[in-house]
Parts: structure tokens; sequence; C-alpha cells
């Protein structure tokens, strides 16, 4: 194999490159804008941001594949964009194929959660055990919420390959109207946007990244926690996996309360079990999460395809 993988992560804001080493080593690492993947012809930007960047690193010839992850929904079969709502002229077409041709390069493309849990899998190798966990999950709380399965040795997509959209599910009295077009969906208020909101209207004084620390014990702040855990015992409830990741920007800040979260997702969980089996595992993301989880996945995709 060639000695690096490229690994994409693309976010609402940011977009993140990095050479990864079949030894989960990410080099040339960057982080810059996403503002041109939201407007205009986003592929085509999307194509030109990566031919700079393997300029610039001088990588060409050094590169096994390249994997994106997509902030949306991708075929059962890894070729096309099926929704992307942040992105500009993704939904809906071949993005496999142009990128390719264009590149010249084999071209991964899957969910952004998928690759944020094979990145959370890696890190914490040494608890998992492959030859006794049938399914792992991955819950993940940035602007929305995100979540990934990894099943039998492989992430399970469903039936047309959008498996995974617990942000999706309804909240029971709640009709705003989410991005997806659909009503009440969970990420309306299980995500970090709700979360500025809140601190935007109740806390003016506070400085968002300190939400936590100054005014986790305040009731909208707590109610906020509670109403993470709805999407974790839904998943308990339905799947009782060996193991949930628990991650995101909002997880990350400063003096989140973990213990509420795991006490709130307990509770409607179906007693005994899997209230007092389910594991929960809250890690933390760095920048490179992502584009770690890409890159890894590129090495093995291509040990099992040869």
């Amino acid at each position: 194999m060639k000695p690096f993988a490229i690994g994409i992560d693309i976010g609402g804001t940011h977009l993140r490159l990095g050479a990864v080493t079949p030894e989960g080593q990410v080099e040339h690492f960057e982080k810059r804008s996403s503002q041109n993947l939201r407007e205009g012809d986003g592929p085509a930007n999307l194509i030109e941001d990566i031919r700079q960047y393997l300029a610039q690193h001088q990588l060409e010839g050094q590169v096994e594949a390249i994997a994106i992850g997509i902030p949306g929904t991708v075929s059962k079969d890894k070729r096309q964009v099926f929704s992307a709502p942040y992105l500009s002229g993704f939904s809906g077409i071949e993005l496999k194929q142009i990128l390719e041709q264009q590149l010249g390069l084999p071209v991964y493309l899957d969910r952004d959660a998928n690759f944020l849990l094979y990145s959370d899998m890696y890190c914490h190798k040494d608890i998992i055990d492959t030859n006794k966990m049938e399914m792992l999950v991955g819950l993940y709380f940035g602007s929305a919420v995100a979540n990934a399965f990894f099943i039998h040795g492989s992430f399970y997509d469903g039936a047309s390959g959008v498996a995974g959209e617990i942000g999706h599910n309804p909240l029971y009295g709640l009709e705003e109207r989410d991005v997806c077009g659909n009503t009440g969906c969970a990420g309306l208020r299980c995500g970090g946007k709700y979360l500025e909101k809140i601190a935007g209207l109740y806390y003016p004084e506070i400085p968002f990244h300190q939400i936590f620390e100054k005014k986790k014990e305040e009731r909208r702040i707590r109610q906020f926690v509670t109403d993470m855990a709805i999407p974790i015992t839904q998943v308990a409830n339905i799947l009782d996996p060996d193991l949930i990741f628990v991650a995101g920007g909002v997880t990350d800040m400063p003096e989140f309360p973990w213990d509420l979260l795991d006490e709130a997702a307990r509770e409607h969980m179906r007693h005994p079990l899997p209230a007092e089996s389910c594991k929960l595992v809250f890690t933390r993301h760095s920048t490179q999460s992502g584009v770690l989880g890409a890159g890894l996945y590129v090495f093995f995709k291509r040990a099992a395809e040869r």
C-alpha cells in the first residue's frame, strides 16, 4: 500500500483534510472554511481544494485513496449523495464517479458519523473485542445529532443506505420545521444550535463556551441535557448494543454534566436490562477525529478488497 490515505471531513463551518498513515498518524492536517462548498458549484470547489492540498504537500504518487465524510445521507452503494442540506450542488449527484475521474484516485464516500465511529473504535480498541461484540454505536451531539452503527465487522447502512438518522426521529408535541423538511426532529432540541439559542436568549452575559461551567444547574440547561438522553435511550432500548460511544462538540464543552446525561439516559431504558448493562463510553473528539476515521477506513477497505 502507498503510505497515505487522504481523510476529509466536511462540516457545516469547516473543511478538514489530513494525510493518514496505516498506523493512525495524521500528517499535513489542515482546517479551512467550507464556505465555498456551501455556495456555487460545491463539488467543483471540493475538487479544487483537494488538488491544491495534494500539490501543496507534494503528495502526488503517495496516496492510496481518498475518503470523504459527508454531512448528509449517501446511497447504499456509496456512489451518490442523497441529501446534504448544508452543501451546495452535492445532493443527487454521482459524486464518487466525478471525483475519481477528476482526481485519478479511488474515492470512498460515507456519512461523516460513520468515520467518527471508526475513529472512536481505533482510539478505544483496548476495550473492543470484535470476536464477542456484535454491535457498536456512535452518538454524536454537534450542531444537530448524528449516529452510526457498526455490526458484525461493517457499518450498517439499512435497505436504502440511510440508516442512522436518529436525529430526525420526531419528538412528541414539537412542531418546528427542521432543515430536512420534516417537523419535530429530535435534533431541533438535542443539538448545539438549540443550546446556542437558549444561551443567547436567557444567558446573554455568559460566553457560550462557558454555558455549562456557569449555568449547568439552571433548569433550562438541565432540560437540554435530559433531552439529549432521548436518542441514547432509544438506541439502547431498540438495539441493546454492546457499546455506545457518546461524543461531539456539545459534550466537549467545559464542565459538561456527564453524570446528568448518564442518569437521564438510563432512567427511561428498560429495567433491569439494558438499563443496568448498557455500556456508555463518553469520549472526546479532536478536530482531527473525522479525518483520522476516514483515512483509517481507506486502509480497512483496501485490505478487504485485495
